[in-house]
């Protein structure tokens, strides 16, 4: 059965890495390494070692089958005690070093050199275990032995004790629901790892090297042990394996849907981009005509001062427009942004000015909770939270019974700086939501509406680095974050 879960582990782990490469996955990756080399070199001792029911070799090996060839493999008791032990020491080192790449402690952050030495102590420890250097330490030498053995527990608590209350702690400081979301679905798996890893770690490789003359035998391979007490155990194990492989497939599952939707979204893009500059120009041709017309009604209505005034706000949109096609032609054309450190106050104000201009009489309640700037192109990203504004202003407009709220809130979140817009309008639902920033969906009138306009978010969104994140129920509103870096 420890075959099944090491198997479990390997081809997990495995997966992981190759859906997603980065630093999580070749910690998690390097942690169900360690498992399964430390299973190795106890299913090793154990077939070697002998003396147990035919049932429980059953039981372990799945058939005698398996039992006879590892039994029968050529390694000697050195060499097995020190595969144990470089699971067993590898295992928490890798442990505390994805505790500490998810924690956002600024402390923790500034201080390179704490991870530093999380290499040291493993490392050291497996040079003292290394069977030539453990013999001439050890030799005739019991209390030595008994206190390498007890401080190699205690580091090994150590670092498991310090990497559960960080992703504790870490869980506890995410704000953001689907931020939440992820970090315990990965947080489960680990959990799972640790409480797998906890039921064997105290097998001491000196125990595997002196053929258990050492006297602090460990219950699991004592062959007093009956085959009902080995069935429970493993049967915790296997639960502990299918939690474990679970939580990962549905977290690698999550990134491969969101890595499948970008191609979708891409190619969908890619062919209608080809028709955007024609777009572009004929609407141009149009604006600048209707300028021309603007021009002879104030040279002939000059003495009518209300029409002059419509006139003037109509020239004012109209030049409004002229200068955002100017924009969206620049960038289809040059296809980049500028980033340079731009304030967000002026950011939020650019948007706020272009919504007003749109719905003069709406208001858009402020929520600055802080100053200072982004690293981002000024046109873009107010362009960008335009956009989400006006879309959470027509959501509230669809209301009857209850009034509608419109709230931008800017605030730092652990490495990013969040604008959020939130309203309380119609929202949409877990269909829509799969397809909402595809080009050209929308529910809305399509005369006046194209459904382009969470495509140029995401896609602005993410020129700056930045993730767009959204939330909504039918009927109970929505709320979208634009996620950017935090400059510093």
């Amino acid at each position: 059965m420890l075959i099944i879960l090491m198997l479990f582990l390997f081809l997990s782990s495995i997966l992981v890495l190759i859906l997603k490469r980065n630093r999580e996955t070749f910690y998690i990756f390097g942690m169900c390494m360690s498992l399964v080399i430390m299973f190795s070199g106890i299913l090793l001792y154990i077939a070697k070692k002998g003396g147990i029911s035919r049932e429980l070799q059953e039981f372990l090996f799945l058939n005698l089958e398996i039992k006879m060839h590892i039994q029968y493999y050529l390694i000697d008791v050195y060499d097995m005690g020190y595969i144990i032990a470089i699971g067993r020491h590898l295992f928490p080192m890798f442990l505390l070093f994805l505790a500490f790449h998810f924690s956002m402690i600024p402390w923790l952050q500034r201080n390179y050199w704490v991870k530093r030495f999380t290499f040291v102590i493993p490392l050291f420890t497996l040079i003292i275990y290394y069977p030539p250097i453990f013999s001439y330490l050890t030799n005739n030498n019991e209390s030595l032995q008994q206190i390498i053995a007890v401080g190699t527990i205690i580091w090994i608590l150590l670092y498991i004790i310090i990497s559960i209350a960080l992703l504790l702690f870490e869980a506890y400081s995410i704000e953001m629901i689907f931020f939440q979301r992820k970090f315990i679905l990965i947080t489960s798996f680990i959990l799972s790892l640790i409480l797998f890893y906890f039921l064997y770690f105290g097998q001491d490789p000196a125990q595997v090297y002196q053929f258990y003359s050492f006297k602090t035998g460990i219950y699991y391979m004592n062959t007093v042990l009956s085959v009902p007490i080995y069935i429970f155990i493993v049967f915790i194990n296997v639960i502990f394996a299918i939690i474990g492989f679970t939580s990962l497939m549905k977290y690698t599952n999550d990134i491969v849907q969101s890595s499948k939707e970008e191609v979708i979204i891409q190619r969908k893009f890619d062919a209608i981009s080809t028709g955007t500059s024609v777009f572009v120009h004929s609407i141009k041709n149009q604006l600048l005509a209707n300028r021309v017309i603007f021009k002879r009604i104030n040279n002939n209505l000059d003495d009518l001062e209300k029409v002059k005034e419509y006139t003037d706000r109509l020239s004012k949109q109209n030049e409004n427009i002229l200068t955002r096609i100017e924009e969206l032609y620049r960038s289809v054309k040059a296809n980049s942004v500028y980033l340079v450190p731009v304030s967000l106050s002026d950011v939020v104000e650019s948007a706020l000015e272009r919504f007003n201009q749109k719905f003069p009489d709406k208001v858009v309640e402020l929520n600055l909770m802080i100053k200072g700037n982004v690293l981002a192109d000024k046109n873009h990203l107010s362009e960008a939270v335009y956009n989400l504004l006006t879309n959470a202003q027509e959501a509230v407009n669809s209301l009857t019974s209850v009034e509608g709220s419109v709230v931008l809130s800017c605030y730092n979140v652990r490495q990013y700086t969040v604008i959020e817009v939130k309203d309380n309008g119609i929202g949409f639902s877990k269909e829509d939501a799969k397809k909402i920033c595809e080009p050209y969906f929308t529910k809305k009138n399509s005369n006046y509406n194209w459904g382009m306009g969470l495509h140029y978010v995401r896609s602005i969104v993410k020129e700056h680095f930045g993730s767009l994140r959204y939330e909504s129920k039918e009927g109970n509103g929505s709320t979208f974050y634009l996620l950017l870096p935090k400059y510093k």
